[in-house]
């Protein structure tokens, strides 16, 4: 399956549902700001609904991951005698993965760190293969089996406004990035709900590759102020702006306007959707972070320009 996985993402990103924003009760307030220069985009949340408001607050189950390991031409051997005990072992032991890998790498250095989730999924699996609790039909497609667990586990679709908003940046030739957290299929997503193309390019158009920053490449996560840094020193050197000339756009107070607006960059809180809305109220690093603008549906970054 291994050759046909980009066809097979092709299938399944064409079966997704249709899924609307939940309106939340914030009010928008945007005011034209000729200062701006660039707009820097956080992914899932903003630009994509999250079914389950962000990539890191996935809702995981053992159904998805029956689910992904049949769609990944992976069966539980017939030696099983509970397979729905062995599916539970399974899930627990990629949750404690994950928790014992921040643990173990989290210093002062490096305070968020990011896992790359197909190397924990290829263990797991090439582990219960060698304890005969698996059975793989050929060679192990471990993209396929990780892109739709993920994908199961937190159900996507573009936010209203978001082709139209990038296209119409881009035409007026502002610089657009991205700083999010991310795995390798994130901009195997974003291609194809922008363009409908599927493919493993890293570049998603039309948002710079020098200004598009995923936290996997860099195996730090949000708020993680390298992520910022790095993005500024890139939008100095390649088109000499300042921090002050950058709007961030994220659903996040603490993850997204906390670490941007420490960069020095203009800030927008994106409040179009409840299930994504994070607001933070309980983080005593937000007492007096205020976004310069909170907009309710992406096309009122428009009003910005006009």
């Amino acid at each position: 399956m291994e050759k046909d996985y980009l066809n097979f993402i092709r299938a399944f990103l064409g079966e997704s549902a249709m899924m609307r924003p939940v309106p939340t009760l914030l009010k928008p307030f945007v005011r034209k700001d000729p200062a701006i220069k660039a707009f820097i985009f956080d992914v899932y949340g903003t630009l994509l609904i999250s079914a389950s408001g962000d990539i890191d607050e996935s809702i995981f189950s053992t159904d998805n991951i029956y689910r992904a390991l049949n769609s990944a031409g992976i069966q539980v051997d017939s030696s099983v005698k509970d397979q729905a005990m062995l599916l539970a072992e399974v899930l627990e032991e990629f949750r404690q993965t994950v928790r014992d890998y921040h643990d173990k790498e989290r210093t002062e250095e490096l305070p968020f760190p990011e896992v790359d989730v197909l190397q924990i999924w290829e263990k797991i699996i090439l582990t219960r293969e060698k304890q005969n609790q698996l059975v793989l039909d050929g060679p192990l497609c471990i993209k396929c089996f990780t892109f739709v667990f993920e994908v199961l586990s937190n159900r996507i679709y573009p936010m209203p406004g978001m082709k139209e908003l990038l296209n119409q940046l881009s035409a007026q030739s502002y610089p657009l990035g991205i700083v999010s957290n991310a795995q390798f299929y994130t901009p195997v997503i974003m291609n194809f709900f922008l363009h409908d193309t599927i493919s493993e390019d890293e570049a998603v158009s039309p948002f710079d590759p020098d200004l598009t920053i995923f936290s996997y490449k860099y195996m730090r996560s949000k708020p993680d102020m390298f992520l910022f840094e790095l993005l500024k020193e890139q939008c100095k050197r390649k088109y000499d702006l300042f921090a002050d000339e950058i709007l961030f756009i994220g659903n996040d107070m603490y993850r997204d306007i906390y670490p941007a607006f420490l960069a020095g960059f203009k800030t927008a809180l994106f409040a179009g959707d409840t299930k994504s809305l994070r607001l933070r109220q309980e983080k005593p690093e937000l007492k007096k972070i205020v976004p310069d603008y909170i907009i309710t549906d992406l096309m009122q970054l428009i009003t910005i320009l006009n």
